[in-house]
Order: structure tokens, then sequence, then C-alpha cells
């Protein structure tokens, strides 16, 4: 995803690479509300984006939340909280974009299709006996 300044919400993408896949499966995701999309933003709390630059970690089995926004499975990311220069983010996850469009600094999915996706893999990593993969959060 491009930070930049916008009024819109801005859209990048997941790219999942799967197990013995030699090209990445892509989704169509954000992070962060419109108008705190930016550099810098990724420190806002409750509005940026998640911040780049740290080793996350996704379990490959999600876990249920009735939260206003996600209201489904979520995918929490570790490490939990994260923080740099005095600033902390926490709560951060991957879930299905499920009420106003973006997020709170969650990564989220746009189209439920690909939401429904990305879970049945995620399921069939879980079953190869992978607890979790890496998460590399990366803006230009």
């Amino acid at each position: 995803m491009d930070l930049s300044a916008s009024t819109s919400l801005l859209w990048g993408s997941l790219k999942l690479f799967y197990p013995d896949a030699s090209e990445p499966i892509e989704y169509v995701a954000t992070s962060g509300c419109a108008q705190w999309q930016q550099p810098g933003d990724e420190w806002v709390r409750g509005k940026g984006p998640i911040p780049s630059g740290f080793a996350y970690k996704i379990p490959t089995t999600p876990y249920w939340l009735e939260t206003r926004g996600i209201e489904g499975y979520f995918f929490h990311v570790t490490p939990d909280p994260v923080s740099e220069s005095g600033n902390t983010r926490s709560e951060l996850g991957i879930h299905f974009d499920a009420n106003a469009p973006g997020s709170a600094g969650c990564i989220v999915l746009k189209n439920l299709s690909g939401w429904e996706r990305f879970c049945d893999r995620m399921e069939a990593i879980a079953k190869l006996g992978i607890k979790s993969i890496p998460l590399s959060v990366k803006y230009r």
C-alpha cells in the first residue's frame, strides 16, 4: 500500500505465500482509516495503519470476535504490543472489513469472497501442522 495524504481510503494488497506455491495469492486489503494513512500515521492509535518494521507473526487458526467492525474471525497479530520512540500500538490483527470501510490499525480484507478464501487457505496451512506464519508489513 502507498502511504499518502488522501481524503479517500487507500487500498493495497495482502500477499499470502502458500507452501509450495511459486507465486503469492493476493488479496485487496487496507489498514487504517481514511485521512489517516500517510507516513507517520502508523503511530496514531485507533486510526493509523499497522506499523511496519516488526517481525510480526499471524496464527493460522483465528478466534471469533463479536467486536463491532470485526464481527467474525480474527487472526491476532503478534508481537502485541509494538512500541517505538514512546509510541505503542496493540490489539492488531487481520479480519474482514465488516462495518465502516477501513480499520483502527488492523489489516482488513475488502471482499467477502477473498476473505473466505483467505480463511480456507489459512485452515489448510494449519492442517499441515504450521501454527503461525511470518507477516512483513511494507509501505511504498
